[in-house]
């Protein structure tokens, strides 16, 4: 017998396996006989596997199912932490890292600095805090890991080739990191790990058209589409920061002017703020910043307006205008079910979150308008990383069975959302 011809039953074999176990991860709870029936497979097939899932802790037996006529079947239930995932998010010079059960629940959390904000000093960072996270359950992790990080990615390839706030060009970070850990790495934008964290573990479930905006030192989108998220010909879909909001705006490091996240960013709130406070005579805003203006920040902005500073109204004002034109665009081009606003200055304040909906009420059509809701993310900052463990779960019915082989090279990250 050669080779091809004994390799195709252990192929056929691990098929079946990773189809069972989607549907029994999708279903939770499945009778033998209801498996097979949606797989296709034989009951002696299902009963050989349903075996060999219940022996690796995948599944478990719950009771017993209504029968029409004879012995009722058993229930097999999928037990979420039959085994983990690990996920971790670049937010500046920190590294958030969480550990997910099947399902995405957050079981860990880790956050560790970056000093000093080079790729070398990244990955030794990411290293120190997968072996912290992962004590006394590294048995039970998958094979991978998920990495969200800023900047242009090519997912690909998993090369970062442009992340301008940190001073990143072309670095071949999945390389970089499954060097030093020896751990299979996919890697994606963090908007775009983002957009799939609301998409397997948001508030909204059933949504299959969502887009997630995350504003911060700058301002990307992840956009989910009919369960997929959008990639882009080189993996650069999403960079709506970089959308013309002002054509004659403040000059871009794209080398663009009026750039949306010139516009809308931490620092593009203070400065305009700040602005603001030189023709301003009292408020919350002002005694806060005393006499030193440069001073204020995004952050202090937010906590004004709240309180019903007129500067940091005003300013929060036009920030949602700006905000509003570019969201207003992406309701008309993708017609989303959801949009949902995260990072730092998305997540902040309730006060500029009502003002974005105003305005994009006055900007975009009415049709695609009237099936969209904007929201605040739910996630916070475990956005990033619960989407990047994301990656690696989209994965697990290869994964799982494979976790005590030696790593192999990194495949192109799966990015269909299956869940």
């Amino acid at each position: 017998m050669n080779r091809r011809t004994t390799a195709k039953p252990k192929l056929l074999k691990n098929l079946n396996r990773r189809l069972a176990f989607d549907i029994l991860q999708s279903a939770h709870s499945i009778s033998r006989p209801e498996l097979a029936e949606r797989t296709g497979l034989s009951r002696a097939t299902i009963s050989l596997l349903a075996d060999e899932l219940l022996e690796t802790g995948l599944a478990v037996e719950s009771g017993l199912a209504d029968s029409s006529g004879g012995r009722p079947p058993v229930i097999l239930r999928f037990d979420p932490d039959a085994a983990y995932a690990v996920g971790a998010c670049m937010h500046e010079y920190d590294w958030n890292i969480v550990v997910v059960n099947l399902d995405a629940r957050v079981l860990r959390r880790h956050r560790i600095h970056i000093q000093p904000g080079t790729p070398t000093a990244s990955v030794a960072a990411l290293s120190d805090g997968l072996q912290t996270i992962s004590e006394g359950i590294s048995e039970k992790i998958l094979p991978a890991i998920g990495l969200g990080t800023p900047g242009l990615v090519d997912i690909r390839n998993g090369v970062i080739k442009l992340a301008a706030d940190i001073g990143w060009v072309d670095v071949p970070f999945r390389r970089l990191v499954e060097d030093a850990t020896g751990i299979e790495t996919y890697i994606a934008n963090r908007s775009k790990v983002g957009a799939l964290a609301e998409y397997w573990y948001g508030t909204r479930k059933g949504v299959k058209d969502l887009i997630y905006v995350s504003i911060g030192t700058g301002v990307a989108a992840g956009i989910i589409h009919q369960g997929s998220l959008l990639v882009g010909a080189n993996s650069s879909a999403g960079e709506v920061g970089h959308l013309t909001i002002v054509p004659d705006g403040p000059l871009c490091p794209c080398g663009n002017r009026g750039c949306l996240q010139q516009l809308v960013s931490e620092e593009a709130i203070a400065n305009l703020a700040r602005q603001r406070l030189r023709k301003t005579q009292g408020g919350i805003l002002k005694s806060k910043s005393g006499h030193h203006p440069e001073l204020i920040t995004a952050r202090d902005v937010f906590y004004a307006a709240e309180r019903g500073d007129a500067a940091a109204l005003e300013t929060l004002d036009e920030i949602a205008t700006y905000l509003g034109i570019a969201l207003a665009g992406l309701i008309n081009l993708f017609n989303p079910e959801v949009i949902f606003l995260g990072g730092p200055v998305g997540e902040a304040s309730a006060v500029l979150e009502e003002k974005i909906r105003e305005k994009v009420q006055q900007r975009a059509m009415s049709f695609p308008l009237s099936a969209v809701q904007i929201q605040r993310s739910s996630l916070g900052t475990d956005a990033g990383a619960i989407g990047a463990s994301v990656l690696v779960l989209q994965k697990a019915n290869e994964l799982f069975f494979r976790r005590t082989t030696p790593a192999r090279p990194a495949a192109k990250a799966d990015v269909r959302c299956r869940r």
